[in-house]
């Protein structure tokens, strides 16, 4: 009668955990706390010692070519390459790939944009590093991805929009601005941020739409650790990549980005600022939950195989 009993209790507790644990996951917002690594900055991106930046190719932050190098390169690749007319194409974040395909006049999503600018950066030995703007809600939905470039001449980084083909200064100065600067007046007085478009873009987006989509954006913002593009695709989903991208990259784009982010985990750090104006997401928190979830189903799992097992062990005695 007791083992019945436990053996009730333990497939029921199964059953509930399991349940808890899908409803927990089905959220890609909460898959991505829970599988993500992220430590909190604050609305500077200063980063202290031990953190570290990787870049896409070796390059000096010391006497690095300057900002505006940058923009003729990227001047330069648009005029060789124009876009074709039409909807941006979904694909792998491959640098190799993201590169060819606007070499061949095809718009792909702004993510994949700021990789393929990297590598052409990056041939200059000019460094970059990728930001995302996830809104005031919450991860995997809305967002957009800029670059900020480091300028030799000043030391500093700036901000550049490679899907928009601009960056950014702010009422009569010209010297262009980084993201945390572009974020902080996008919040208090937009009306002062301003595009200067380095390539021809008629018909593109009006100015006043993109400081919209930005402001909006700019409460959630993130910079990525890792920025070699290249490495972090070879190594998308950690030590099973080689047997396991054949199956993970035919996922849909966000589901196999998804995957990647568990299974690079440490490797793949971003630095989320964390201000008034900011989400404050439960990182912790949703941690905490998921494993305690998740250690709980295993106890109540393998009791529950044990009290089945005593139980057919009593009848064939």
């Amino acid at each position: 009668m007791c083992s019945t009993l436990w053996k009730k209790w333990f497939a029921g507790a199964t059953v509930v955990l399991a349940v808890l644990l899908v409803a927990l996951l089905c959220s890609q917002h909460r898959d991505r706390l829970i599988a993500g690594s992220y430590r909190a900055v604050d609305s500077s991106a200063r980063l202290v010692p031990g953190d570290s930046l990787r870049f896409l190719a070796p390059a000096s932050l010391s006497d690095g070519p300057g900002f505006f190098d940058a923009v003729s390169a990227l001047r330069t690749f648009d005029k060789t390459y124009p876009l074709r007319a039409g909807d941006a194409l979904p694909t792998l974040d491959d640098p190799d790939t993201c590169l060819r395909l606007l070499e061949e006049g095809h718009p792909v999503h702004c993510y994949n944009v700021d990789i393929a600018a990297a590598v052409i950066l990056a041939n200059e030995k000019i460094p970059s590093r990728l930001w995302d703007l996830n809104g005031p809600i919450e991860l995997g939905g809305d967002g957009h991805n800029l670059l900020e470039i480091f300028d030799g001449g000043s030391r500093h980084w700036k901000a550049i929009d490679p899907y928009y083909h601009c960056y950014f200064i702010l009422g009569q100065d010209s010297t262009p601005i980084s993201v945390t600067k572009l974020r902080r007046v996008l919040l208090t007085s937009p009306e002062s941020v301003h595009l200067v478009r380095y390539s021809d873009t008629s018909g593109e987006r009006p100015e006043k739409n993109i400081i919209s989509e930005l402001k909006f954006l700019a409460p959630g913002a993130m910079l990525h650790a890792n920025n070699d593009f290249s490495w972090r695709y070879d190594h998308r989903y950690g030590w099973l990549t080689g047997v396991a991208a054949p199956l993970f990259d035919k996922l849909p784009l966000r589901t196999a980005r998804g995957v990647r982010t568990i299974m690079l985990g440490g490797q793949d750090r971003l630095y989320v600022i964390e201000d008034r104006f900011s989400p404050h997401f439960p990182f912790t928190l949703m941690k905490g939950i998921f494993w305690m979830l998740a250690t709980l189903f295993g106890i109540s799992f393998i009791g529950m195989i044990l009290t089945m097992r005593s139980r057919s062990v009593k009848h064939s005695a």
